[in-house]
């Protein structure tokens, strides 16, 4: 099927742990009208929920690479954004895009405070209990679907899925650093938020850093805040 082609320019949209394409839609509407949006999503969820989750974190990167360069539309500058998870692979992603000299413009990256600086114990084979425990600690789910043991059950094995991916001792963040510039922002009370300048050390070039009132899932009530931010940086580029 032929993909209609635009003059708008690209943003990638990267979810977290437990995500899909779906979970920017409040953000999407907003950056709809100016933007062609580009939603990666891994196996094991919303239009690709019958194929097996990875269980390793090249491989989720070397899909989302190959989602990327499926859809991307060369003429036009683009954006990675990444939450949590998603800012985890987004940071690769980014290196991956400049060796293809096809960097982006910018790399947004939320919830996360950049390589090396999470230090918790793995937690994708603990006892439910234990381990909803520790993903709620963890930020990694919102307190609405902690309400609902029905939610609980069928988010369960994507959450341990993805936990388990990240976890994987084989293939840890490499030390690299991008040419991309980095816009940063995390929830004042995330508990590494105030590690957040540690993302200066991993681009060469300009590296903005904000933290804002909310804890790990403040994007859902700051998406006015990130699609301004996103809109911003993108006139900032492309105006150079």
């Amino acid at each position: 099927m032929n993909r209609i082609t635009s003059s708008k320019p690209q943003i990638f949209l990267l979810h977290y742990a437990g995500g899909d394409r779906n979970s920017f839609r409040p953000l999407i509407e907003e950056l709809q009208a100016y933007f062609q949006i580009e939603t990666p999503e891994l196996p094991g969820r919303g239009d690709r929920m019958s194929e097996p989750p990875l269980k390793d974190k090249k491989e989720a990167i070397a899909d989302v690479l190959e989602q990327i360069k499926r859809t991307r539309q060369k003429d036009v500058p683009y954006l990675i954004y990444g939450h949590s998870m998603g800012a985890i692979l987004g940071f690769e992603l980014c290196h991956a895009m400049e060796k293809e000299s096809d960097a982006p413009v910018h790399f947004v990256a939320t919830g996360y405070p950049g390589p090396g600086i999470k230090d918790t114990p793995p937690i994708a084979d603990l006892p439910k209990t234990e381990f909803f425990a520790e993903v709620k600690k963890l930020g990694g789910i919102s307190d609405e679907v902690m309400q609902y043991e029905e939610l609980l059950d069928f988010f369960e094995p994507l959450l341990r899925g993805d936990f388990g991916l990240l976890e994987n001792k084989t293939n840890q963040t490499p030390d690299i650093k991008i040419q991309t510039p980095i816009y940063a922002v995390m929830g004042k009370s995330e508990k590494y938020a105030l590690n957040i300048r540690n993302w200066a050390k991993y681009t060469e070039a300009a590296c903005e850093c904000q933290i804002v009132n909310g804890n790990h899932f403040f994007i859902n009530q700051n998406f006015n805040y990130l699609s301004q931010v996103i809109k911003n940086l993108m006139n900032t580029a492309t105006v150079k």
